[in-house]
């Protein structure tokens, strides 16, 4: 890849790592990457599903934004998660399990785990971030509409909601008394755990089988926490990526898409961060694209009004629009073969309050892509859309067998 152009085509001056894609012979692990794009209130369906299976399908209203980028990308239907609940259920988008059904159940070790995350623990380790979650100054609604993202712990990340914030974290140089501060801070939680390690074992001798398996447990989460400590020390010394600054300025909420989206890129092209996920927010104010007499979630309960069915299509049609501008950035970058994109929504039609059929779009990733892949709608010969999220795992390098709510990999949907 040749260096200049590269820059040029991220749009800024950028001083970049020494990335494996400058090298003419690539040595070593291949970078992978994960970016998932969530909806909180589903799409309005028959102009969002083409009618056609197949890989002569044409693009209906809300997905003509995508038509450049057919051979990147494969639309899903019937793939869901074998859930309901609403609202309540779409926040399991990408993990597969509602957050009360995994403290619940102990089919479920990782809890409610999402994709991004689980990836995430997988390579995180090797990049300054370990993950991202961003949210246009969306403040969460309905408890749980803008989260998607779950630690192995069943917690919520938290939403980066400033792109300035964001672009600081990603970019802004620290000073030296800022670094000698955290180091003074991991030195302090390091001691720490070496307390607890050497009084754990202390106990586990005195223990039973079943508790000794238990503090095994227990000392396996001490190991991978002193092993994040560890890594987060080693990036203290090191400078961060230098870029130009951006502009931050919006004059409505849908003006922080591409912002936000730009962002996320420059994480990419710069190695700060493998895994990341763009939330819409639930509040999304749609006066930006010239929606004015409804809002978002009166859209999604449209009961088959011409006038919100027509103003869904064109929210639908926006954000599939700020999906084709990402991967259009991703393709000029030459990493989208190597990123794997997912949009979707943990609700498919919003009017019914449905969680069946969601709506998915996977793009890139070195796919065989180029279909729109319709699977059965019988309750009883269904694919469960973790089946489709444990392959990509799997192609992202994660050595898994099973997902969330997984019975094993999608079949048909392949790397090439």
């Amino acid at each position: 890849m040749d260096r200049r152009n590269f820059l040029k085509a991220a749009g800024v001056s950028i001083a970049l790592p020494n990335l494996e894609a400058f090298s003419s012979t690539k040595k070593g692990e291949k970078i992978r990457r994960f970016v998932g794009i969530a909806g909180p209130l589903g799409v309005y369906p028959p102009n969002f599903f083409p009618k056609k299976g197949g890989k002569n399908y044409q693009f209906n209203e809300s997905t003509k934004a995508l038509k450049d980028f057919k051979s990147d990308i494969t639309i899903f239907k019937n793939l869901d998660h074998d859930l309901n609940g609403g609202h309540r259920g779409v926040h399991a988008l990408f993990s597969g399990v509602k957050r009360e059904d995994a403290n619940a159940n102990v089919l479920f070790p990782e809890k409610n785990i999402s994709l991004d995350q689980k990836f995430a623990n997988y390579a995180g380790y090797k990049t300054r971030f370990h993950s991202l979650a961003v949210c246009p100054s969306g403040k969460n609604k309905l408890n749980l509409m803008n989260t998607t993202t779950w630690t192995k712990n069943g917690i919520a990340v938290p939403n980066i909601e400033d792109p300035a914030v964001l672009f600081d974290k990603l970019f802004k140089q620290e000073s030296p008394q800022t670094i000698k501060d955290k180091k003074r801070k991991s030195g302090i939680h390091t001691s720490i755990l070496d307390t607890v390690m050497g009084q754990a074992k202390i106990m586990n001798k005195t223990l039973g089988r079943a508790d000794q398996t238990k503090m095994d447990q227990y000392f396996t989460s001490i190991r991978g926490l002193e092993k994040k400590i560890q890594v987060q020390k080693g990036w203290f010394d090191k400078d961060k990526p230098k870029v130009d600054k951006m502009s931050m300025a919006a004059a409505s909420q849908h003006d922080l898409f591409p912002i936000f989206f730009d962002l996320l890129h420059l994480a990419l092209v710069t190695d700060s961060t493998r895994s990341c996920v763009f939330h819409v927010p639930f509040g999304f104010d749609l006066s930006g694209i010239g929606i004015t007499e409804r809002g978002y979630h009166a859209c999604s309960h449209h009961g088959k009004n011409p006038g919100a069915t027509k103003d869904l299509t064109e929210v639908d049609t926006f954000l599939l629009s700020q999906k084709a501008r990402f991967l259009g950035k991703l393709k000029e970058s030459n990493i989208l073969d190597d990123t794997v994109v997912v949009f979707g929504s943990g609700m498919s039609d919003p009017s019914k309050h449905s969680n069946v059929c969601l709506p998915i779009v996977v793009a890139g990733g070195g796919f065989n892509h180029g279909e729109h892949r319709i699977y059965s709608e019988d309750p009883h010969k269904k694919t469960r859309l973790c089946n489709l999220y444990l392959t990509i795992l799997q192609s992202l390098g994660v050595e898994e067998e099973r997902f969330g709510n997984s019975t094993g990999t999608i079949s048909g949907f392949h790397m090439v």
